[in-house]
C-alpha cells in the first residue's frame, strides 16, 4: 500500500473519531452547549423544589384514594404541570383551608392550589396566576331545594368554610340585609356536612354543581342545587407578592396553563375528575 494511501486512511479515521466525539459530547452536554440536566430516570437533579399547598378532603379536587394516595382534579393538574416544567419539582403539602394563606406568606409553601377564587382583598395580598383553570360558579346547595337566591335563605342557617369566597359573599349580603340568615362556619367534610343537613343544624351552603354531583355519587346523598348561580367565578393559583422567584414560577405555571387550555389537556382532566368541561 502506498504512503499516500496510508495518509488518506489515517485522515479518514481521525475524521470519524472527531464525529463520534462530537455526537457523544452533544448527547452528554446537550446541543445547546450546556450539560444535560436529566439523570437516568429522566429527572432533573438540579430542579428547584416547589411546595404546593392544598386541602386534604375536598372532593373531587383533592382527596385520598383507597390506598391512601393523593388524587383528584387539583392533584392531577399539578402533576401534569410538573411534567412540563423540568426546572421545578412539585411536592404537595396538605393544610386546612384557612391555614393556606399564612403558609404562603410565611414561605412554608410556594403555591396555593385549592380552587381559589378572586376578590379584591386577595388581589391586594397575593399574586394570582395569569390564567384561571376552573369555572367556579356557586349555587345554593340543600337537601330540600327551593332556594334560588340569597333572598330565599331568610331565617336559615347557611354553612360556609371560614376564609373562603362563599362566606365573603354571604357576609356582604348580610351587611345590606342584617340578620337575614345565620352563617355557620366550619371546615370541609362531606360526611360531617351531610349529617348536619340531616340533623337540620344547617339548611343550605354554597357550592358548584359538579361538587354536588360528585358528592351525591360518592355518598348516595340527594342534594339539590339552585338553577341559577349566585356568583360566577374562576379559580387561580396564588403566589407571594413582591418575590422575584415567585414571579418567575407564576410565569412558568401560567404559560403551561395557557397551553393546557389550548391543547385540550385542561378540558380532558376536568371531564375525567369533574364529570364535564368546567374550564371555559
Amino acid at each position: 500500500m502506498s504512503k499516500k494511501k496510508n495518509q488518506w486512511n489515517l485522515k479518514k479515521t481521525l475524521a470519524s473519531l472527531a464525529v463520534l466525539a462530537f455526537v457523544g459530547g452533544a448527547l452528554y452536554y446537550g446541543l445547546s452547549g450546556t450539560e444535560a440536566k436529566s439523570d437516568d430516570s429522566g429527572n432533573n437533579p438540579d430542579a428547584k423544589t416547589v411546595i404546593v399547598g392544598t386541602g386534604a378532603n375536598f372532593r373531587p379536587f383533592v382527596y385520598q384514594d383507597g390506598d391512601g394516595k393523593d388524587t383528584g382534579y387539583e392533584i392531577a393538574l399539578i402533576q401534569a404541570i410538573d411534567k412540563k416544567l423540568p426546572e421545578y419539582k412539585f411536592k404537595v403539602d396538605h393544610y386546612e383551608f384557612s391555614n393556606l394563606f399564612p403558609a404562603l406568606k410565611n414561605k412554608k409553601i410556594d403555591i396555593i392550589a385549592n380552587q381559589i377564587e378572586s376578590n379584591d382583598e386577595r388581589r391586594s395580598e397575593y399574586d394570582f396566576s395569569e390564567t384561571g383553570y376552573t369555572n367556579y360558579d356557586l349555587h345554593i346547595q340543600s337537601l330540600t331545594g327551593g332556594y334560588e337566591s340569597l333572598d330565599d335563605l331568610k331565617g336559615k342557617k347557611v354553612y360556609a368554610i371560614a376564609g373562603g369566597n362563599a362566606p365573603a359573599l354571604l357576609e356582604a349580603y348580610l351587611e345590606e340585609h342584617p340578620g337575614a340568615f345565620e352563617i355557620v362556619y366550619g371546615s370541609w367534610s362531606d360526611q360531617v356536612l351531610l349529617q348536619n343537613f340531616k340533623n337540620e343544624t344547617v339548611d343550605a351552603t354554597l357550592a358548584t354543581k359538579y361538587t354536588v354531583n360528585f358528592t351525591n355519587k360518592q355518598l348516595g346523598s340527594d342534594y339539590k342545587v339552585s338553577k341559577t348561580a349566585i356568583n360566577e367565578s374562576s379559580t387561580y393559583y396564588l403566589f407571594r407578592k413582591n418575590d422575584k422567584e415567585e414571579a418567575k414560577l407564576n410565569k412558568a405555571v401560567s404559560r403551561v396553563l395557557k397551553e393546557f387550555k389550548e391543547d385540550g389537556t385542561l378540558k380532558n382532566l376536568s371531564e375525567e375528575y369533574l364529570g364535564g368541561d368546567y374550564t371555559k
